[in-house]
């Protein structure tokens, strides 16, 4: 019975693919042509023509959907609306995105906390304790000091730490920022493992994406030999939020 169940499935399989070639030949055969991307080729919808720049400054720069409305400051529903062509892409948005690509190489390369204090002029101990509390973010570089990871940091994240929290609640009539949210769940090994597996990496991989140490700290994680720090949390959560 299994030698003619295996007969019988491979048949069924030949069968489908002389079908399927005999479909395409019929389709070339009466003029029609097989479906094209719709990013092929310029379009002219209503008579009004469609502009594709803000997808291709977006994809100069490598970055998917999520992470370029982030960028831009807009919701990722407009930005779709946008990347496609279904909607003209405003002036001011076009002129955002040109600088915000001119811009992104230097605002994304990591630098120590000492530079990024001097150059925007704080103490190194304000950015160091931003970076324990969540409020900057960080990567982790694999070389230690004293036993600590060195820490680093981009110019656009030391940019978003001084407009959202530095100087903003010395006042006491001032309004506090809140404070980002440090917990980390106490299922926290059963959701990195579902994360990871949802984005299709290796422990070596996720590592490297999140900025551990090696992959190592990972298998930690999952097998709830060592907790995840808040920071990693928060770092773990945004790439879930990009992804």
């Amino acid at each position: 019975m299994t030698g003619l169940a295996n007969v019988r499935h491979i048949s069924l399989i030949r069968f489908l693919e002389h079908f399927r070639a005999f479909a395409i030949r019929a389709v070339l055969a009466a003029g029609h042509t097989c479906r094209r991307s719709l990013y092929d080729e310029r379009r002219q919808w209503h008579g009004v023509g469609v502009t594709t720049e803000l997808r291709d400054l977006r994809r100069a720069v490598g970055l998917n959907q999520h992470a370029f409305a982030a960028l831009l400051g807009a919701s990722i529903e407009t930005l779709r609306t946008w990347d496609s062509g279904r909607r003209p892409v405003p002036l001011a948005i076009l002129q955002r995105a040109r600088k915000a690509v001119i811009d992104l190489p230097r605002n994304s390369e990591l630098l120590s906390l000492d530079q990024l204090a001097r150059e925007f002029g704080v103490h190194v101990r304000t950015l160091r304790a931003a970076a324990r509390t969540g409020r900057l973010d960080v990567r982790f570089s694999s070389r230690a000091v004293f036993g600590r990871p060195i820490r680093f940091a981009t110019r656009s994240a030391a940019a978003t730490f001084m407009e959202r929290y530095y100087r903003q609640s010395y006042s006491r009539m001032a309004r506090r920022p809140s404070p980002p949210d440090m917990r980390v769940p106490l299922d926290y090994a059963d959701r990195l493992l579902q994360v990871r597996r949802t984005l299709r990496l290796t422990q070596g991989q996720f590592a490297e994406a999140i900025g551990a140490a090696n992959k190592a700290v990972v298998y930690q994680w999952e097998s709830k030999k060592r907790t995840s720090s808040p920071v990693f949390w928060q770092t773990i959560e945004r790439l879930v939020r990009i992804a």
